[in-house]
Protein backbone atom coordinates (compact mmCIF):
# COMPACT_ATOMS: atom_id res chain seq x y z
CA UNK A 1 0.00 0.00 0.00
CA UNK A 2 1.06 3.65 -0.72
CA UNK A 3 -0.48 7.09 0.15
CA UNK A 4 0.17 10.22 -1.45
CA UNK A 5 -1.67 13.63 -0.24
CA UNK A 6 -1.84 16.93 -1.40
CA UNK A 7 -3.55 19.95 -0.15
CA UNK A 8 -5.36 22.69 -1.34
CA UNK A 9 -3.01 26.05 -0.73
CA UNK A 10 -3.97 29.81 -2.50
CA UNK A 11 -5.23 28.12 -5.52
CA UNK A 12 -2.61 25.49 -5.84
CA UNK A 13 -2.09 21.46 -4.70
CA UNK A 14 1.21 21.07 -2.91
CA UNK A 15 2.25 17.50 -2.90
CA UNK A 16 3.41 15.94 -0.06
CA UNK A 17 5.93 13.39 -1.80
CA UNK A 18 6.75 12.42 -5.52
CA UNK A 19 6.45 9.28 -5.30
CA UNK A 20 4.46 7.74 -8.43
CA UNK A 21 1.67 5.70 -7.66
CA UNK A 22 -1.40 4.33 -9.38
CA UNK A 23 -3.88 5.15 -6.71
CA UNK A 24 -7.38 3.33 -6.58
CA UNK A 25 -8.99 5.75 -4.11
CA UNK A 26 -8.99 8.98 -2.88
CA UNK A 27 -10.38 10.61 0.55
CA UNK A 28 -10.96 14.72 0.02
CA UNK A 29 -11.81 16.14 3.47
CA UNK A 30 -12.25 19.74 2.98
CA UNK A 31 -14.35 22.33 4.27
CA UNK A 32 -18.31 22.91 2.91
CA UNK A 33 -17.53 26.21 1.38
CA UNK A 34 -14.09 25.64 0.00
CA UNK A 35 -15.59 22.53 -1.61
CA UNK A 36 -18.82 24.52 -2.92
CA UNK A 37 -16.05 26.94 -4.91
CA UNK A 38 -13.05 24.89 -6.04
CA UNK A 39 -14.52 22.26 -8.25
CA UNK A 40 -12.41 23.39 -10.65
CA UNK A 41 -9.45 22.16 -8.67
CA UNK A 42 -10.99 19.13 -7.74
CA UNK A 43 -11.05 18.14 -11.26
CA UNK A 44 -7.36 18.98 -11.64
CA UNK A 45 -7.05 15.69 -9.29
CA UNK A 46 -9.43 13.80 -11.55
CA UNK A 47 -6.78 14.48 -14.78
CA UNK A 48 -4.26 13.64 -12.76
CA UNK A 49 -5.70 10.40 -11.72
CA UNK A 50 -8.65 9.59 -13.86
CA UNK A 51 -9.20 6.18 -13.25
CA UNK A 52 -9.25 6.51 -9.02
CA UNK A 53 -12.60 7.28 -7.15
CA UNK A 54 -12.56 10.22 -5.30
CA UNK A 55 -14.95 9.82 -1.50
CA UNK A 56 -15.39 13.54 -0.61
CA UNK A 57 -16.71 14.86 2.92
CA UNK A 58 -16.74 18.60 4.56
CA UNK A 59 -15.33 18.79 7.64
CA UNK A 60 -15.20 21.03 10.72
CA UNK A 61 -11.70 20.62 10.61
CA UNK A 62 -8.88 18.77 8.33
CA UNK A 63 -6.28 16.76 9.65
CA UNK A 64 -3.18 15.93 7.50
CA UNK A 65 -0.62 14.64 9.95
CA UNK A 66 -0.30 16.16 13.37
CA UNK A 67 -1.28 19.60 11.81
CA UNK A 68 -4.99 21.13 11.63
CA UNK A 69 -6.21 23.29 8.68
CA UNK A 70 -9.50 25.12 7.99
CA UNK A 71 -10.35 26.56 4.83
CA UNK A 72 -8.59 24.08 2.53
CA UNK A 73 -9.04 20.65 0.98
CA UNK A 74 -6.70 17.92 2.26
CA UNK A 75 -6.48 14.70 -0.63
CA UNK A 76 -5.26 11.62 0.01
CA UNK A 77 -4.41 8.97 -2.47
CA UNK A 78 -3.92 5.09 -2.29
CA UNK A 79 -2.77 2.58 -3.91
CA UNK A 80 -3.34 -1.14 -2.69
CA UNK A 81 -1.42 -3.83 -4.01
CA UNK A 82 -4.02 -6.77 -2.88
CA UNK A 83 -6.70 -4.72 -2.11
CA UNK A 84 -9.95 -3.88 -4.56
CA UNK A 85 -12.53 -1.27 -3.50
CA UNK A 86 -16.46 -1.11 -4.05
CA UNK A 87 -17.96 2.71 -3.16
CA UNK A 88 -21.59 3.23 -3.60
CA UNK A 89 -23.91 6.29 -2.81
CA UNK A 90 -27.27 6.42 -1.42
CA UNK A 91 -30.30 8.61 -0.98
CA UNK A 92 -31.64 9.38 2.50
CA UNK A 93 -34.69 8.94 1.04
CA UNK A 94 -38.00 8.37 2.86
CA UNK A 95 -37.50 4.85 4.15
CA UNK A 96 -36.84 4.00 7.55
CA UNK A 97 -32.78 4.18 8.84
CA UNK A 98 -32.46 0.96 9.71
CA UNK A 99 -34.13 -0.41 6.61
CA UNK A 100 -31.33 1.94 4.45
CA UNK A 101 -28.72 0.62 6.59
CA UNK A 102 -29.63 -3.30 5.76
CA UNK A 103 -29.60 -1.89 2.23
CA UNK A 104 -26.24 -0.30 2.24
CA UNK A 105 -25.32 -3.88 3.84
CA UNK A 106 -26.37 -6.18 1.70
CA UNK A 107 -25.45 -4.10 -1.27
CA UNK A 108 -21.72 -5.56 -0.72
CA UNK A 109 -20.95 -8.61 -1.65
CA UNK A 110 -19.86 -10.75 1.22
CA UNK A 111 -17.00 -13.00 -0.24
CA UNK A 112 -13.99 -11.33 0.84
CA UNK A 113 -15.67 -8.24 2.52
CA UNK A 114 -13.09 -6.98 5.06
CA UNK A 115 -14.07 -3.52 5.45
CA UNK A 116 -16.05 -1.00 5.49
CA UNK A 117 -15.97 2.68 5.75
CA UNK A 118 -19.24 5.18 5.81
CA UNK A 119 -19.49 8.81 5.43
CA UNK A 120 -22.81 10.31 5.83
CA UNK A 121 -24.15 14.29 6.06
CA UNK A 122 -26.29 15.08 9.02
CA UNK A 123 -29.99 15.03 9.04
CA UNK A 124 -29.83 11.35 9.25
CA UNK A 125 -29.90 8.88 12.16
CA UNK A 126 -26.48 7.69 12.23
CA UNK A 127 -27.90 4.99 14.76
CA UNK A 128 -30.27 3.40 13.20
CA UNK A 129 -28.55 3.13 9.95
CA UNK A 130 -25.68 1.48 11.92
CA UNK A 131 -28.48 -0.78 13.23
CA UNK A 132 -29.36 -1.83 10.08
CA UNK A 133 -25.87 -2.24 9.24
CA UNK A 134 -25.12 -4.92 12.21
CA UNK A 135 -28.09 -6.57 11.60
CA UNK A 136 -26.80 -8.24 8.65
CA UNK A 137 -23.31 -8.35 8.94
CA UNK A 138 -23.34 -9.87 12.31
CA UNK A 139 -20.05 -8.25 13.30
CA UNK A 140 -17.88 -10.02 10.62
CA UNK A 141 -17.13 -6.98 8.88
CA UNK A 142 -15.60 -4.38 10.31
CA UNK A 143 -17.43 -1.21 9.80
CA UNK A 144 -16.55 2.93 11.40
CA UNK A 145 -16.47 6.80 9.49
CA UNK A 146 -18.13 9.47 10.67
CA UNK A 147 -20.98 12.33 10.12
CA UNK A 148 -19.60 15.02 8.08
CA UNK A 149 -18.99 18.85 9.03
CA UNK A 150 -19.54 22.39 8.56
CA UNK A 151 -16.77 23.79 10.38
CA UNK A 152 -18.99 25.25 13.84
CA UNK A 153 -21.76 26.80 11.30
CA UNK A 154 -24.20 23.20 11.82
CA UNK A 155 -25.68 24.60 8.14
CA UNK A 156 -25.47 22.39 5.82
CA UNK A 157 -22.88 19.38 5.13
CA UNK A 158 -21.82 18.08 2.26
CA UNK A 159 -20.66 14.09 1.19
CA UNK A 160 -19.76 13.00 -2.42
CA UNK A 161 -18.90 10.29 -4.60
CA UNK A 162 -16.73 11.66 -7.94
CA UNK A 163 -18.92 13.97 -9.58
CA UNK A 164 -22.16 13.65 -7.35
CA UNK A 165 -21.70 15.82 -4.20
CA UNK A 166 -24.79 16.48 -1.97
CA UNK A 167 -26.06 17.52 1.20
CA UNK A 168 -28.09 13.77 1.58
CA UNK A 169 -26.03 11.72 0.86
CA UNK A 170 -24.37 8.75 2.44
CA UNK A 171 -21.07 6.98 0.55
CA UNK A 172 -19.77 3.89 1.23
CA UNK A 173 -17.04 2.29 0.51
CA UNK A 174 -16.20 -1.95 0.65
CA UNK A 175 -12.55 -3.33 0.62
CA UNK A 176 -11.75 -6.50 -0.47
CA UNK A 177 -9.00 -8.72 -0.01
CA UNK A 178 -7.49 -11.40 2.47
CA UNK A 179 -4.44 -9.23 3.10
CA UNK A 180 -5.81 -6.39 4.49
CA UNK A 181 -5.54 -5.51 7.87
CA UNK A 182 -7.77 -3.23 9.53
CA UNK A 183 -7.92 -1.74 12.98
CA UNK A 184 -9.89 0.47 14.97
CA UNK A 185 -9.34 2.42 18.72
CA UNK A 186 -11.64 4.94 20.08
CA UNK A 187 -11.56 7.01 23.24
CA UNK A 188 -12.69 10.38 24.90
CA UNK A 189 -10.73 10.96 28.05
CA UNK A 190 -13.70 12.66 29.62
CA UNK A 191 -13.85 12.18 33.39
CA UNK A 192 -16.69 10.55 34.53
CA UNK A 193 -18.04 11.71 38.12
CA UNK A 194 -21.22 11.12 40.34
CA UNK A 195 -22.59 7.58 40.56
CA UNK A 196 -24.00 5.71 37.83
CA UNK A 197 -27.60 5.52 37.32
CA UNK A 198 -30.29 4.23 35.23
CA UNK A 199 -31.76 5.60 32.24
CA UNK A 200 -35.87 4.92 32.95
CA UNK A 201 -37.06 7.60 30.74
CA UNK A 202 -36.39 8.43 26.81
CA UNK A 203 -37.46 8.23 23.45
CA UNK A 204 -35.13 8.21 21.08
CA UNK A 205 -32.10 10.90 21.62
CA UNK A 206 -34.49 12.07 24.11
CA UNK A 207 -33.45 12.06 28.01
CA UNK A 208 -36.30 12.45 29.87
CA UNK A 209 -35.58 10.84 33.35
CA UNK A 210 -32.55 9.13 35.35
CA UNK A 211 -33.59 7.07 38.26
CA UNK A 212 -37.03 8.13 37.59
CA UNK A 213 -36.00 12.02 37.99
CA UNK A 214 -36.09 14.80 35.40
CA UNK A 215 -33.36 14.50 34.22
CA UNK A 216 -32.63 18.55 33.06
CA UNK A 217 -33.22 18.85 37.32
CA UNK A 218 -30.33 16.75 37.95
CA UNK A 219 -28.11 18.13 35.38
CA UNK A 220 -28.64 21.59 36.29
CA UNK A 221 -27.72 20.00 40.01
CA UNK A 222 -24.38 19.00 38.85
CA UNK A 223 -23.50 21.92 36.62
CA UNK A 224 -23.68 24.68 38.95
CA UNK A 225 -23.13 28.23 38.07
CA UNK A 226 -22.25 26.66 34.41
CA UNK A 227 -26.10 25.74 34.05
CA UNK A 228 -26.74 29.45 33.22
CA UNK A 229 -24.77 28.62 30.03
CA UNK A 230 -26.64 25.71 28.92
CA UNK A 231 -26.88 24.48 26.19
CA UNK A 232 -23.29 25.97 24.99
CA UNK A 233 -21.98 24.45 28.42
CA UNK A 234 -23.20 21.54 27.47
CA UNK A 235 -20.00 20.27 25.13
CA UNK A 236 -17.48 20.17 29.10
CA UNK A 237 -20.37 17.85 30.35
CA UNK A 238 -21.32 14.85 28.37
CA UNK A 239 -22.74 12.03 29.29
CA UNK A 240 -21.35 8.46 29.16
CA UNK A 241 -23.38 5.64 28.23
CA UNK A 242 -21.65 2.47 29.79
CA UNK A 243 -22.33 -0.25 27.34
CA UNK A 244 -23.40 -3.54 28.12
CA UNK A 245 -20.65 -6.35 26.82
CA UNK A 246 -17.78 -4.21 26.79
CA UNK A 247 -18.28 -1.67 29.84
CA UNK A 248 -16.75 0.76 27.98
CA UNK A 249 -18.61 4.22 27.71
CA UNK A 250 -19.57 5.47 24.82
CA UNK A 251 -19.71 9.40 25.36
CA UNK A 252 -23.10 10.80 24.24
CA UNK A 253 -23.26 14.62 23.85
CA UNK A 254 -25.46 17.20 24.58
CA UNK A 255 -27.52 18.94 21.52
CA UNK A 256 -29.44 21.28 23.84
CA UNK A 257 -32.20 21.09 26.37
CA UNK A 258 -36.38 21.54 26.29
CA UNK A 259 -37.21 23.21 29.60
CA UNK A 260 -40.68 22.88 28.93
CA UNK A 261 -40.81 18.74 29.40
CA UNK A 262 -37.68 19.22 31.85
CA UNK A 263 -35.68 16.96 28.76
CA UNK A 264 -32.28 16.69 27.22
CA UNK A 265 -32.09 16.44 23.89
CA UNK A 266 -28.57 13.76 23.01
CA UNK A 267 -26.55 13.69 19.76
CA UNK A 268 -27.30 9.98 19.65
CA UNK A 269 -30.07 7.64 20.59
CA UNK A 270 -30.17 5.86 24.17
CA UNK A 271 -32.42 3.03 25.74
CA UNK A 272 -34.52 2.53 28.45
CA UNK A 273 -32.59 0.72 31.42
CA UNK A 274 -28.82 1.75 30.22
CA UNK A 275 -26.48 2.68 32.58
CA UNK A 276 -25.25 6.78 32.12
CA UNK A 277 -22.86 8.59 34.25
CA UNK A 278 -22.06 12.45 34.04
CA UNK A 279 -18.65 13.39 32.26
CA UNK A 280 -16.48 16.88 32.01
CA UNK A 281 -13.62 18.01 30.36
CA UNK A 282 -10.10 17.56 31.37
CA UNK A 283 -7.72 18.96 28.61
CA UNK A 284 -4.89 16.52 29.75
CA UNK A 285 -7.09 13.20 29.69
CA UNK A 286 -8.76 14.11 26.61
CA UNK A 287 -5.39 14.42 25.06
CA UNK A 288 -4.18 11.33 26.62
CA UNK A 289 -7.51 10.16 25.06
CA UNK A 290 -6.47 10.31 21.88
CA UNK A 291 -3.68 8.35 22.55
CA UNK A 292 -4.90 6.02 24.03
CA UNK A 293 -7.39 5.25 20.82
CA UNK A 294 -4.04 5.39 18.41
CA UNK A 295 -2.45 2.47 20.87
CA UNK A 296 -5.83 0.82 21.07
CA UNK A 297 -5.63 0.53 16.97
CA UNK A 298 -1.84 -1.23 16.86
CA UNK A 299 -2.81 -3.17 20.11
CA UNK A 300 -0.94 -6.72 18.85
CA UNK A 301 0.46 -5.17 15.53
CA UNK A 302 3.77 -6.04 14.83
CA UNK A 303 4.36 -3.26 12.66
CA UNK A 304 3.13 0.63 12.18
CA UNK A 305 -0.24 0.89 10.06
CA UNK A 306 0.59 2.12 6.15
CA UNK A 307 -2.77 4.46 6.42
CA UNK A 308 -4.72 6.18 9.21
CA UNK A 309 -7.86 7.90 9.21
CA UNK A 310 -8.75 10.32 12.52
CA UNK A 311 -12.12 11.49 12.98
CA UNK A 312 -12.83 13.33 15.73
CA UNK A 313 -15.56 14.87 17.54
CA UNK A 314 -15.69 19.02 16.63
CA UNK A 315 -17.01 19.33 20.39
CA UNK A 316 -13.37 18.25 21.44
CA UNK A 317 -12.24 20.82 18.78
CA UNK A 318 -13.88 23.59 20.92
CA UNK A 319 -13.43 22.06 24.20
CA UNK A 320 -9.65 22.15 23.66
CA UNK A 321 -9.23 25.00 21.85
CA UNK A 322 -5.42 26.24 20.83
CA UNK A 323 -4.56 22.92 22.21
CA UNK A 324 -6.52 21.21 19.69
CA UNK A 325 -3.34 19.97 17.71
CA UNK A 326 -1.78 18.25 20.85
CA UNK A 327 -4.46 15.55 20.55
CA UNK A 328 -2.91 15.10 16.93
CA UNK A 329 0.63 14.94 17.81
CA UNK A 330 -0.09 12.54 20.32
CA UNK A 331 -1.17 10.13 17.44
CA UNK A 332 1.44 11.01 15.53
CA UNK A 333 4.15 10.51 18.15
CA UNK A 334 2.96 6.99 18.64
CA UNK A 335 2.31 6.27 14.62
CA UNK A 336 5.49 7.80 13.22
CA UNK A 337 6.67 8.56 9.96
CA UNK A 338 5.76 5.05 8.84
CA UNK A 339 2.04 6.22 8.66
CA UNK A 340 0.52 8.05 6.66
CA UNK A 341 -2.39 10.37 8.83
CA UNK A 342 -5.06 11.96 7.36
CA UNK A 343 -8.71 12.69 8.88
CA UNK A 344 -11.23 15.50 9.91
CA UNK A 345 -13.16 16.97 12.50
CA UNK A 346 -16.66 15.37 12.53
CA UNK A 347 -20.73 15.81 13.70
CA UNK A 348 -20.36 12.68 15.00
CA UNK A 349 -18.09 9.23 14.98
CA UNK A 350 -18.86 5.66 13.92
CA UNK A 351 -16.13 3.27 14.93
CA UNK A 352 -16.62 -0.21 17.03
CA UNK A 353 -15.49 -1.00 20.66
CA UNK A 354 -12.63 -2.66 21.63
CA UNK A 355 -14.12 -6.15 22.35
CA UNK A 356 -17.30 -5.87 20.55
CA UNK A 357 -17.24 -5.68 16.23
CA UNK A 358 -20.37 -3.92 15.78
CA UNK A 359 -19.89 -0.32 14.93
CA UNK A 360 -21.31 2.35 17.38
CA UNK A 361 -22.21 6.22 16.99
CA UNK A 362 -19.89 8.24 19.21
CA UNK A 363 -19.86 11.73 20.27
CA UNK A 364 -17.01 13.84 21.30
CA UNK A 365 -14.67 10.80 20.89
CA UNK A 366 -11.66 10.36 19.27
CA UNK A 367 -11.69 7.30 16.40
CA UNK A 368 -8.87 6.34 14.22
CA UNK A 369 -9.23 3.39 11.94
CA UNK A 370 -5.74 2.02 10.25
CA UNK A 371 -5.37 0.06 7.28
CA UNK A 372 -2.17 -2.30 6.42
CA UNK A 373 -1.53 -5.03 3.32
CA UNK A 374 0.38 -8.10 4.34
Amino acid sequence: MKAKQYRLEKNEWIKSSNLAITPQLCFLFGSRKTIESNSNKLNDLKLIHPDCDFVISSTAGNILGENLFDETIIATFVEFEKTSIQVKQFDFGTGANFELGKQIANSFDANDLVYVCLLSTMGVNAGDILAGVNSVFSDKVTVSGGVAGDNTLFEKTLVGYNDEISDSKIVAIGFYSKNLVVTHGSKGGWDTFGPIRKITKCLGNVLFEIDNKPVLNLYKEYLGEKSKELPASGLLFPFAIIDDQTHEPVVRGIQNIDEKNNSIILYGDVVEGQSIQLMRANFNNLISGAGKSAHEAIENQQNKPQLAILISCVARRLVLGQLVEEELSEVKSIFGNETAICGFYSYSELSPLVGDNACRLHNQTMTITTFSEI
